[in-house]
């Protein structure tokens, strides 16, 4: 049962963290920019990637890999509401290319069941198609052992399980994922074999906590650091570093896990307004 005190500490919590992203900017010298405004240009950039000979996105801006799953099967699902007719063209597509599954991201809308519990993952190319190489990813294998050391994998249990009315287990594995955030991401198996962090997990973060019943609130800094790792371009950059300086590029999965995870924390407090 969700009492008033809750919805007030959830109401003060979402606000302090958006206080917080504010002033991140602020003293940086950035513009502020809110949750939403930033998944518009989001859906804005993954728009421009789109081509219209193969009805899919690159990689990002610029590369000759278009990965069908989990970067496409993620785009059209974000820019089904907004963008219809390139959503459907994207899903097309995909169809055109190999009918495989949607893979383990496919648990973040209720599908793809044989992805649960999480198995080995292989990356293997489609087709060739002038000068372009479309690969895909496909779970085929094992049963995937030590997954609970990697936090989106953590995450993603957390919303499957969630899903199917275990909430007892989602939220001890959402508390499993926190307790390896250190104040600048997550700190977990990849991390620390990268030297760097990933900007993914901070939107699986937002969007996991929201699913939860009742919500959870993310670490106040995080959705902080998620708005601080978008492009110019309007996409968000692969990974980041422990000074907060970006590494890679603006990329189509890490942009649509920020998009959905910005809006499902934005949908759940109610502080600002969907775009």
């Amino acid at each position: 049962m969700v009492t008033k005190t809750t919805k007030a500490a959830d109401f003060w919590g979402g606000l302090l963290i958006l206080v917080a992203a504010s002033f991140i900017f602020k003293s940086s010298g950035q513009s502020v920019s809110s949750p939403s405004d930033a998944a518009g240009k989001g859906r804005a950039f993954l728009a421009s990637l789109f081509d219209p000979e193969l009805n899919l996105l690159p990689e990002y801006r610029g590369a000759k890999v278009y990965w069908l799953y989990h970067d496409n099967y993620l785009a059209a699902k974000v820019l089904n509401a907004s963008r219809p007719k390139i959503a459907a063209r994207i899903t097309a597509g995909i169809h055109q290319s190999a009918p495989y599954g949607s893979g383990r991201m496919g648990l973040i809308f209720g599908e793809a069941d044989n992805a649960w519990p999480f198995r080995e993952s292989q990356l293997i190319d489609v087709r060739q198609a002038g000068g372009k190489t479309i690969r895909t990813e496909i779970e085929p294998g094992r049963i995937l052992e030590g997954w609970e050391g990697y936090a989106d994998l953590l995450l993603l249990a957390c919303i499957v399980e969630e899903h199917r009315g275990e909430q007892l287990s989602a939220r001890k594995h959402w508390e499993a994922a926190i307790r390896m955030w250190d104040g600048n991401g997550f700190l977990d198996a990849s991390a620390r074999h990268d030297g760097r962090y990933s900007t993914y997990k901070l939107g699986l973060a937002l969007l996991a906590g929201s699913r939860l019943s009742p919500p959870a609130q993310p670490p106040p800094a995080l959705m902080a650091k998620l708005l601080a790792l978008q492009d110019d371009s309007g996409g968000w950059i692969t990974d980041y570093d422990a000074m907060g300086k970006k590494v890679g590029v603006a990329n189509v999965e890490t942009t649509c896990l920020a998009i959905l995870g910005i809006e499902s924390f934005d949908a759940h407090q109610g502080v600002t307004k969907r775009r």
